[in-house]
């Protein structure tokens, strides 16, 4: 990973205190293509990252770029949970997917799996190995994990390299999403 990046583990309460900062991340990560998030939807992000926050066993990571021995900016996050004993529904996102995946691969997506709900990298960062070791920090320890992303993200190709497996391909209000899987091995 790039020098002067520090990875950390955080938790609910200390990755709410710096929510400005992570939707600035958010912003800059998505508002480009393949996403174009619309300003409605990156307007959301806030009350999505509230609603993620208060979610059982909730942990992240946070990458913090630092010059002296002081922290200077938040290059990337890495966030989720682990999975329920059946897949989530209620909202467009877990809807769209449960109707997505076959039952054999939904059954991947549960206990004892963990969710990773986003994974951030500020643009200008991306490519120096952020991404791959806030994920592989993040999955460590557990036996399984999924993700979905836009099939066009560059982390796609990364996901792919890593071993990650694509699983099923759905669309959530309009864009295009790829659901990957991960197993320890």
């Amino acid at each position: 990973m790039h020098r002067g990046i520090t990875v950390r583990r955080t938790d609910a309460i200390h990755l709410a205190r710096h929510a400005t900062q992570l939707e600035a991340l958010y912003r800059r990560c998505f508002a480009e293509p393949p996403w174009r998030e619309t300003a409605e939807r990156l307007a959301g992000f806030r009350g999505r990252l509230t609603a993620h926050l208060g979610r059982a066993g909730f942990v992240g990571l946070v990458a913090v770029e630092e010059a002296g021995g002081e922290r200077v900016s938040l290059v990337g996050a890495v966030y989720g949970w682990p999975a329920g004993p059946e897949l989530a529904s209620g909202t467009t996102f877990d809807d769209a997917l449960a109707a997505a995946v076959p039952s054999a691969v939904a059954g991947r997506l549960v206990a004892p799996a963990l969710i990773v709900a986003e994974l951030m990298v500020r643009p200008d960062r991306q490519r120096r190995g952020i991404g791959r070791a806030l994920l592989a920090r993040f999955t460590a320890g557990w036996p399984s994990a999924w993700l979905c992303t836009h099939p066009d993200a560059p982390a796609a190709g990364m996901y792919r390299r890593d071993g990650w497996r694509e699983e099923a391909a759905f669309v959530v209000e309009g864009c295009p999403m790829v659901l990957f899987t991960w197993r320890a091995r």
